[in-house]
């Protein structure tokens, strides 16, 4: 898919993304992981939800340690999702608390423009000295490493708009962002069908992350 990075449209484009991340670094970006022990479950699932899909439908129960607040087909999702981090910890001694990271590609697809969610866990404790990450994406799908998530996601094809090396850094306060082509428009593949719930975000915005039940997810 030739880009014309020069472009009006593609140049505003790129302005508006560098501000959206820059407000995903500043919620986000500090501190670099987020704890989750098994009495917080619940709350990492709340997060996966409101990442995957916006706020739910109907505000969850307090009084229930289990109720999100989403519908059964929106909890089957996020159980996928939180399972498949808990297969990602087979090299983490401890097995019980999760360290999670979220972050979002922004992408351009002919002037349509969306967000896709990303989690970020740590390849081993973080007691380790070592900067070895798994990324998973929307759909479930495990990634090795953020190059890896480059060279093989499964998004249509279109333009992107991502933290630096998938994870959120400033210099003197300004977010590090890269650019780039999806593989599906290295290879002029067309667009594909099933993502999943990535896209769901759509819309929200900043607001994804303001005060409120979904307040954890930005510290």
């Amino acid at each position: 898919m030739p880009a014309d990075w020069e472009a009006y449209s593609m140049r505003m484009w790129q302005e508006k993304a560098v501000k959206e991340q820059q407000c995903y670094c500043d919620l986000l970006g500090t501190p670099k992981w987020r704890e989750f022990k098994p009495p917080d479950y619940n709350n990492l699932k709340r997060n996966i939800g409101f990442a995957l899909f916006g706020p739910p439908g109907k505000e969850p129960d307090e009084n229930s340690k289990d109720d999100t607040g989403y519908t059964n087909q929106g909890l089957k999702h996020i159980n996928q999702i939180f399972d498949t981090i808990k297969k990602c910890m087979k090299k983490h001694t401890d097995q019980q608390n999760i360290w999670v990271s979220f972050l979002f590609v922004l992408t351009n697809t002919g002037g349509d423009y969306n967000r896709v969610p990303v989690i970020r866990i740590p390849e081993h404790d973080l007691t380790v000295q070592q900067n070895n990450n798994i990324f998973i994406d929307s759909s479930g799908q495990v990634y090795k490493d953020w190059q890896n998530y480059l060279e093989n996601n499964k998004l249509p094809e279109c333009v992107l708009c991502y933290p630096k090396n998938g994870v959120y850094s400033a210099v003197l306060g300004n977010v590090e962002v890269e650019f780039g082509i999806s593989p599906a428009g290295k290879t002029g593949r067309k667009f594909l069908r099933g993502l999943g719930y990535g896209l769901a975000a759509v819309g929200l915005g900043v607001a994804l992350f303001m005060p409120g039940p979904w307040q954890i997810i930005a510290g």
